[in-house]
This record gives C-alpha cells, sequence and structure tokens, in this order.
C-alpha cells in the first residue's frame, strides 16, 4: 500500500516508517524537519511541512492508500491534535481516502469506557486541560469524518522491544499500563486491513 504517515521523526513514528517499509509498503513520510527523521530508503519519500497547514497536507496525501499520524503535544503548539486531524480529513475526503489510523491517549474516556471517577484522571485533566480538549475534539473530528478510522489510545510508551502481546480494550485505564513503540506500530498497521476497532478508539497496551 502506499502511506503517508504524519509525525514520522518522533521515536514512535521512526519505527512506524521503519516497520512499514519493512512490511513492503511504499512510504510518504510527513516531518517538520527531515534530518530528524534521519532515514533513507527505498520506497520513501520525506515531505517537510506543518500539519496545521491544510496545502501542505493535502499534497501529502494525495495519492495514498491510507493515512496514519502519530502527531503528539510534543513541541510547539502544543495543541495540534483535532487542527491536524481535520486537515488529514479534508484532505482524505477531497483525494478518496478512506482509512486513517491515529494516535490518541488512553486518559481520553469515551462512551464504551463506561467510567466511574477516577480521580487520577480528574488530576491530569486539570493540569492537562487544554491537551485533553485537543483530544476530545480529535475524536470528534473522527467520529464525524465518515472515514474508516481507528483512534489507538495509548498509555505510557515505551522503547522496549516488541512484545508481540497486545491487549486492545474498553475501560478504566491504570496508571502501571504500558505500551511499547514497537508493538504500537505493528498494531497500527494491523488496522489498515483489519475491521475489528473500525470507527472505534480502543485503549491498547502490553
Amino acid at each position: 500500500m502506499k502511506l503517508t504517515i504524519f509525525g514520522a521523526s518522533s521515536a514512535s513514528g521512526k519505527l512506524l516508517v521503519e516497520k512499514a517499509l519493512q512490511a513492503g509498503h511504499v512510504v510518504t513520510a510527513f516531518v517538520r524537519d527531515p534530518a530528524k527523521l534521519g532515514l533513507s530508503r527505498e520506497r520513501l519519500t520525506v515531505v517537510a511541512g506543518d500539519a496545521l497547514n491544510a496545502a501542505q497536507v493535502e499534497a501529502a496525501v494525495k495519492g495514498s492508500d491510507a493515512v496514519l499520524s502519530v502527531l503528539g503535544p510534543k513541541g510547539k503548539p502544543m495543541v495540534v491534535a483535532a487542527e491536524s486531524t481535520r486537515n488529514i480529513v479534508n484532505a482524505m475526503k477531497k483525494h478518496g481516502v478512506k482509512r486513517l489510523v491515529v494516535v490518541s491517549v488512553a486518559g481520553i474516556a469515551v462512551p464504551q469506557d463506561k467510567r466511574g471517577f477516577n480521580p487520577i484522571s480528574a488530576l491530569l485533566k486539570v493540569f492537562l486541560k487544554d491537551i485533553f480538549t485537543d483530544r476530545e475534539q480529535q475524536l470528534a473530528v473522527l467520529e464525524a469524518s465518515g472515514l474508516d478510522w481507528v483512534a489507538v489510545r495509548v498509555p505510557r510508551l515505551t522503547d522496549d522491544p516488541a512484545t508481540g502481546k497486545v491487549n486492545a480494550f474498553f475501560g478504566n485505564p491504570s496508571p502501571s499500563l504500558k505500551l511499547t513503540r514497537a508493538d504500537l506500530a505493528d498494531f497500527m498497521l494491523a488496522q489498515l486491513t483489519a475491521t475489528q476497532w473500525l470507527r472505534q478508539a480502543p485503549i491498547v497496551s502490553n
């Protein structure tokens, strides 16, 4: 498949790009600074741009079969998830691309979780209000998109080797949950063709 990967120069993004290439995909890696990606491979095109720039996003999406995004709040501006996802969705709809897999955060609740009061989540929402609101708005953009999307809500990410053992679920995440970036990449790539989690936002952990 021809894939466009946003946030490709992050720690998770680099692994995702490498694993996508290993799986035989053709990859367009969208990054702010190509030097931070540090990859040069066959079937890899590196595009420099800003995910908040709709025209640049559209150019990167055009011609792709599917899109993956690991864009997060690292760097400035801190709040980018909703607006960048809106740009990606609009570009995909314009060019007839249907499958979108994005990273979200486990602290964000969805109705399927049926969560009770969680003091840790409540505290985080106070101190990280803008980021939490941004991620909630990102889910709203996905739900209204009409695309075949999956939002992978992640706990603490680690650089440990892949375990091959991933649990996807709804509920109230424990603070002890974690997920290797390698397992995250494998799970995201699997969602390119899987249907179990379409238009849903499971929490994914080891």
